[in-house]
């Protein structure tokens, strides 16, 4: 398939939503069906601080994580055209963060049902902000403060119990109709 034209100023495709759901998984093959790169934003600030997320939370907390994130994110916003980016799931709180990404990229929030975000990060002990908590009520606390943002996005494309082809099959048709 050829690159999909984009008809706003930027032409990056931005994922937001809730750890766990799929942004990483859906970015990486929607990327290769739509011939962009893909970037996670996740992985780049491991890469950069040469820690992991957990250990960045542990070592100087959420409010440096917060920024250190916030610059990262920014400068590949700036920096790269023709991607696929995975936003960490705070990131779309950050109110200049998200001005940028509405300003001149395309975003898609993948909503995801809480009892399908509660399975997928039950197993997981890579989530700082769930560590030691009640993994249901962490995810509907989120969900009640990131939800109003995420519903800013230029698309929602509901992943609950939806096969990754079935999901990117259903972006990209919305991207054609852009």
């Amino acid at each position: 398939m050829s690159k999909i034209r984009l008809t706003h100023n930027g032409n990056n495709i931005v994922l937001v939503g809730h750890m766990g759901s799929g942004k990483t998984s859906i970015g990486m093959n929607l990327s290769k069906k739509i011939n962009y790169k893909f970037i996670d934003t996740d992985k780049k600030i491991e890469d950069e601080s040469q820690m992991t997320i957990s250990d960045f939370f542990t070592k100087n907390g959420e409010k440096d994580f917060r920024k250190f994130e916030e610059n990262i994110t920014r400068k590949i916003l700036r920096e790269k055209k023709g991607y696929v980016i995975a936003l960490g799931g705070g990131s779309f709180e950050n109110e200049k963060t998200r001005s940028l990404i509405l300003k001149n990229n395309f975003s898609i929030w993948l909503k995801c049902s809480l009892k399908t975000l509660s399975y997928r990060c039950n197993h997981l002990d890579t989530r700082p902000l769930l560590k030691g908590k009640n993994i249901r009520n962490e995810i509907s606390k989120l969900d009640k403060i990131r939800k109003k943002n995420y519903m800013k996005s230029n698309l929602t494309v509901d992943v609950t119990k939806k096969t990754k082809s079935k999901i990117i099959q259903e972006i990209v048709n919305n991207l054609k109709n852009e």
